[in-house]
């Protein structure tokens, strides 16, 4: 099992052992900033499916819109300049920048795949400004445990690696969306299968 959480990570970060949390001994399959956008991803579509949102196509509020859209500079910030030198960032810096991104990614991939130009798009991703709110909230605090040391390597691998599976079945299925227009495909079952398939292959690939 481990070997497969270390291929699939392989596949999406080339991470560093010091960069990476540790939970019971076990280095996690990918860096720290990435464990939050993965976790991020994973908590949203989570709360998307629970509560039927996967087809929302109602533009965000403006607060909502605001969230989302500074949800992704500091980790362009933090990231940008402790590249170049500016500053080394820390591990909870890193796990925070990355699960305010994660968080936030899905539901922009989902309008932007959902939303028909000149409809009355009225299926909302999310009900309100709390409903956001609580599942970047979830997010950080998952972040921060993991910072503390608090948490379950096997769940937090498994968690992780959804997310990875996540984030590419919600990039295919924007693009698939797109493409088909007014067509009625399987489209998360393809999106899904294109998914592992891209994994897999960038993992051997990689090895």
């Amino acid at each position: 099992m481990n070997t497969i959480f270390k291929m699939i990570g392989s596949a999406v970060c080339h991470q560093m052992a010091e960069r990476s949390f540790i939970l019971q001994g076990q280095q996690l399959p990918v860096c720290a900033r990435c464990t939050g956008i993965y976790s991020g991803i994973i908590f949203s579509m989570v709360f998307f499916t629970i509560f039927k949102r996967l087809h929302g196509n109602k533009p965000y509020t403006t607060k909502g819109m605001l969230l989302g859209a500074l949800a992704f500079i500091p980790i362009s910030i933090d990231g940008f300049f402790s590249y170049l030198g500016f500053w080394e960032s820390t591990q909870l810096l890193r796990v925070v920048t990355g699960a305010l991104a994660g968080a936030s990614l899905p539901g922009f991939f989902l309008l932007g795949a959902n939303f028909t130009v000149g409809a009355e798009n009225n299926k909302p991703i999310f009900q309100s400004f709390t409903e956001q709110l609580l599942v970047v909230g979830i997010t950080l605090l998952f972040g921060v445990m993991l910072w503390m040391n608090i948490g379950s390597y096997f769940v937090t691998s498994v968690i992780v690696v959804l997310g990875i599976v996540c984030f590419w079945s919600d990039l295919i299925y924007l693009i698939l969306k797109n493409l088909a227009g007014n067509g009625k495909l399987p489209f998360w079952l393809l999106s899904f299968c294109a998914s592992f398939f891209i994994i897999l292959t960038i993992g051997v690939l990689r090895k």
